[in-house]
């Protein structure tokens, strides 16, 4: 079956894991999961396959179930350890979730940068550059207002509060956070 070409342009497609090797003769692949809702890649869900931006073809699950912490997935209308092979490397990706959809207080790195941060008293702190996924909790990407870029764990303590309609996250800073006491951002 030849990969579907046709493209979903009304929704916006996030990357989701990224295909390693080919598992066992039929065409099963593992797949490294990047996610933080892993349990949306089920049996039957439509994903992309692509590069790095953007899916550039379209399949279906067949199945797929969790092996030593990754995918192991079985696609719909491919049972050739050669096709598989050739993606190794390539990004699955998955529609993104609506606002509405996800947790309270989960946010898409793309809703967050270029918010504009503010302290709880409104002055200017600078703008949200990036997120850093960090290993036990997320970290906000800021620029100060002076230029350099500072990292900003995002927990409710320090991040009280983000306003997407307004454009602007509140960053309650304890001392040495923010100012040029603070470690920089690598």
């Amino acid at each position: 079956m030849p990969p579907e070409l046709t493209d979903d342009s009304d929704c916006r497609w996030l990357i989701v894991g990224r295909a390693g090797k080919p598992h066992g003769v039929h065409g099963d692949i593992l797949v490294d999961i990047i996610t933080d809702f892993p349990e949306r890649l089920s049996d039957g869900v439509r994903f992309g396959l692509g590069d790095d931006r953007t899916p550039t073809e379209f399949h279906h699950v067949h199945r797929v179930r969790y092996h030593k912490g990754r995918w192991l997935l079985s696609v719909r209308g491919i049972q050739s350890r050669d096709v598989i092979e050739g993606w190794r490397g390539r990004c699955l990706f998955l529609p993104e979730q609506m606002l509405d959809e996800l947790p309270e207080g989960y946010y898409y790195e793309h809703h967050l940068v270029g918010l504009e941060c503010r302290s709880p008293e409104g002055e200017p702190l600078g703008r949200v550059i990036g997120l850093d996924p960090g290993v036990r909790q997320s970290r906000l990407v800021v620029r100060t207002v002076g230029g350099r870029e500072r990292l900003v764990p995002f927990v409710p303590e320090i991040v009280p509060s983000v306003d997407l309609e307004a454009g602007v996250v509140v960053i309650d800073a304890p001392r040495g956070l923010l100012d040029d006491d603070a470690i920089e951002a690598r």
